[in-house]
């Protein structure tokens, strides 16, 4: 009975670690990456994120862009290369934390959790926006499996890749 309860806590921890949402914002005919790919993608910090990134050293927003160029590419979603792709995306990378691999491993979720928020925009080759929506991931898991910084950070990058690619081809769940 005490080894049921105590897999029935853990799974309930899982659960709660991690997590993971979008916002639409209010862009009246939104488009999507239905016919053409894009043909470019950039990253940028705002002022908040920016001033962040001397206590949160082991975000690397060059890390992030990877993640999502190969989830689009793989997509089909983004061709840097083909000459009829016009549209661009760019990610506003707005808040973030990460948690040093002390805390993740030694206090867990009970150290908060690592998180980022960012906006993703599709734009027409005037600039114009198609397409604007917040993706937000969090990781809130630690111990010796959870708490290592690849874990973390891999998760955070593959899931906002995820949801990022799932808004732009107009699949979200």
């Amino acid at each position: 009975m005490l080894i049921h309860r105590i897999a029935v806590g853990a799974l309930v921890l899982g659960l709660a670690g991690c997590a993971a949402g979008v916002k639409q914002s209010s862009i009246e005919h939104r488009q999507y990456l239905t016919s053409q790919p894009a043909r470019q993608i950039s990253i940028n910090l705002n002022d908040d994120a920016r001033k962040k990134l001397s206590d949160n050293l082991k975000f690397n927003q060059d890390s992030l862009l990877d993640h999502v160029k190969r989830a689009l590419t793989a997509q089909n979603l983004l061709n840097e290369t083909k000459p009829e792709a016009q549209n661009t995306i760019e990610i506003v990378v707005k808040d973030f934390r990460v948690r040093s691999n002390f805390s993740a491993v030694m206090f867990g979720f009970m150290a908060g959790n690592d998180n980022i928020v960012g906006d993703v925009i599709l734009k027409d080759p005037a600039g114009k926006e198609l397409n604007k929506f917040e993706v937000s991931a969090s990781y809130a898991l630690g111990g010796l499996a959870g708490g290592q910084d690849e874990a973390r950070m891999g998760w955070l990058y593959e899931k906002f890749a995820e949801l990022t690619v799932e808004n732009l081809k107009g699949t979200q769940k």
